[in-house]
């Protein structure tokens, strides 16, 4: 995404309650856009789900206190990109090999519907992992990754229909 592109880029503060910023200005910004209800709900899931992980994941020790989001439209596509500090290799890892799952599959539904199986069989409190299986299949978005510098950046696109 190139910064002629980003029509909204905000530095979170990790906390909970930027949630809810975050829904508000994508929605507002997303809604000028003329585009179906469907694909509002998607971008305002796939925005908030992306924060969450952000701030569940991420990390002040790094230098990089801050979540960096950016969302846009582009040539038809809907751009979100969300950047943090990453509190250690394992979690980074983790969001990485969810992702090529995703890229890799050409069902994300089934994926999705495997992982709610695994959790149903074996419960782990707090930890669903659910949310990048969410964005591919119930929003429909294409995700992406880039991780340097303890830096995690995922970047999920959909076209605009």
């Amino acid at each position: 995404m190139n910064k002629d592109d980003v029509t909204i880029s905000l530095s979170i503060t990790p906390t909970w309650s930027i949630l809810k910023e975050v829904q508000e200005k994508t929605e507002k910004y997303i809604r000028k856009k003329n585009v179906s209800t469907e694909i509002i709900e998607a971008t305002i899931m796939c925005a908030s789900e992306l924060v969450e992980n952000a701030i569940k994941y991420g990390s002040a020790k790094t230098g990089h206190s801050n979540i960096s989001f950016d969302l846009g439209i582009h040539e038809n596509k809907i751009f979100i990109k969300v950047s943090n500090g990453i509190r250690n290799e394992h979690d980074a890892q983790n969001v990485k090999n969810h992702i090529e799952r995703v890229k890799k599959s050409n069902d994300p539904g089934k994926l999705y519907t495997e992982r709610l199986m695994e959790l149903m069989e074996n419960p782990k409190p707090g930890i669903s992992q659910l949310g990048l299986y969410r964005i591919a299949y119930e929003g429909e978005f294409t995700l992406d990754y880039m991780y340097q510098n303890k830096i995690l950046t995922v970047m999920a696109s959909r076209k605009v229909v």
